[in-house]
């Protein structure tokens, strides 16, 4: 089934079905680094993604969703309050989710929800802001260095089982493991390149430093085999989070349990050497780094098989979710609900896709980007890249010193961004046009992150086992 986005008044939205919010349990999924088109369900071929096959099958599948920023700390800030960056305040990686901000989390908590959150990142740490509105926040140390989503899947359904019945929950998980390194455990390491024999001294030359992740990054000097190698591991690291969704899934599943609304995305792609960039994400932005997966399953109420093609962005998903669930308490989002009311429906009837964006936006990180990038021009906010997309014309603006770099792509002809369009024609009406909607985005007059410099050294071995510092 194919929906294109319901040309439906914004009045239709779901929070107006009813007077009471719905009380089904809602589950959010996030995984860190994951790459939509590495999954089955967006078409790859191989197969990494079985279970999430499976969810997106049972519900709706968004092909053009992305991300607003490519790091962690900027995109979960991002999916949790519905706002931009330049309106929740966390501008850069070290940044913290400010109290200001209203949470799914804190929303669902006065809706008289138990609320969970077990997750694994450095930048999601206690303190870091995200623990707002929830009862258990899990985000111990031990996670921070490796893959752990077996651990994080176990402590889900630890929290799931020990809770006294009778109460709707919300739960959020978050899984690192396709974040670099990837070096998934057997059998996944070897799951997708069966037959490679090496050599490979990457991660050894890494730790020795006779490499930097800089020169990884920017200079790389891998053989194409070897790339293609590292390329497999992270399709490894995939598999390897959607085996550990299998018992949450099959939990939520049960006999006699009532379906919840679980949403599955990422936080941002990966980069596995497209443009000459080789295993990172944050600092270009191309679309291997903003394309991000984004599955709505919640049998009843949306059809399952559905597969929408409008624009959404991660700022949609929060009011996504309250809106089916017909709570109207999340005030001043940028985002908006990616569903509405279906024609003739009323209570918990079937929804269909609200029209999509028109454009979407994204910038780009300005902390700890490794000196080793070539288009390192302005520190600070001014150095920032940003983009729009209308759904076929994609624009990128660098500033920099003695003129800006403007690049224009036409994603329909082009859709691995390798043709600039240039010189005039029909594009430099585009080009006007999106360069005057990105103007109007853009704001860098917000938020104060934290100093690349301000951290101790352990921070900073953990950062380097992540590759967002030499």
């Amino acid at each position: 089934m194919k929906a294109l986005g319901l040309l439906l008044p914004t009045t239709l939205l779901l929070a107006a079905c009813g007077p009471r919010a719905l009380r089904s349990d809602v589950v959010l999924i996030t995984v860190d680094t994951l790459r939509a088109d590495r999954l089955g369900c967006y078409g790859y071929a191989r197969r990494t993604s079985p279970h999430i096959d499976r969810l997106a099958a049972d519900g709706a599948l968004f092909e053009r969703a992305f991300t607003t920023l490519p790091r962690t700390t900027q995109a979960v800030a991002s999916i949790v309050t519905g706002r931009y960056p330049k309106s929740h305040g966390a501008r850069g990686l070290f940044s913290s989710l400010s109290p200001a901000n209203l949470t799914l989390a804190e929303i669902f908590k006065q809706e008289g929800y138990d609320t969970g959150a077990i997750v694994s990142n450095l930048f999601l740490k206690p303190g870091q802001g995200f623990e707002q509105g929830f009862d258990l926040y899990d985000n111990p140390q031990a996670r921070w260095d490796g893959d752990s989503a077996g651990q994080i899947t176990a402590s889900a359904l630890e929290w799931l089982k020990s809770r006294p019945r009778g109460r709707p929950f919300f739960l959020w998980v978050h899984y690192l493991d396709p974040h670099w390194t990837y070096r998934p455990a057997a059998p996944y390491d070897r799951l997708f390149d069966p037959g490679f024999a090496g050599p490979f001294s990457l991660y050894e030359d890494l730790d020795a430093g006779r490499l930097t992740k800089g020169q990884v990054i920017f200079e790389n000097r891998l053989p194409q085999r070897q790339v293609e190698h590292v390329a497999a591991l992270y399709d490894g690291e995939i598999a390897q989070v959607d085996a550990a969704l299998g018992p949450l899934f099959d939990f939520l599943a049960r006999p006699g349990a009532t379906p919840p609304l679980v949403v599955f995305t990422a936080d941002h792609g990966e980069s596995l050497g497209e443009h000459g960039y080789y295993f990172a994400h944050g600092e270009y932005l191309y679309q291997e780094t903003l394309h991000i997966p984004l599955v709505v399953s919640f049998p009843g109420r949306i059809p399952p098989g559905t597969r929408i093609d409008a624009l959404a962005e991660n700022v949609d998903i929060a009011p996504t979710i309250v809106s089916l669930l017909g709570i109207n308490r999340l005030q001043g989002a940028d985002g908006r609900p990616l569903f509405v009311a279906a024609p003739g429906a009323a209570g918990r009837a079937a929804v269909g896709a609200a029209p999509g964006r028109r454009t979407v936006f994204a910038e780009s990180d300005y902390q700890l980007i490794h000196p080793e990038n070539p288009r390192f021009y302005i520190p600070g906010p001014a150095g920032k890249w940003s983009s729009a997309f209308d759904g076929r014309y994609k624009l990128i603006h660098v500033p920099r010193p003695g003129g800006d770099i403007v690049e224009l792509y036409d994603l329909r002809d082009d859709p691995a961004e390798m043709h600039v369009i240039d010189g005039p024609g029909p594009a430099t009406e585009v080009r006007r046009r999106l360069l005057g909607e990105l103007q109007r985005f853009i704001d860098y007059g917000t938020g104060s992150p934290a100093p690349a410099g301000a951290i101790d050294p352990e921070q900073r071995q953990r950062l380097r086992s992540l590759g967002y510092v030499n």
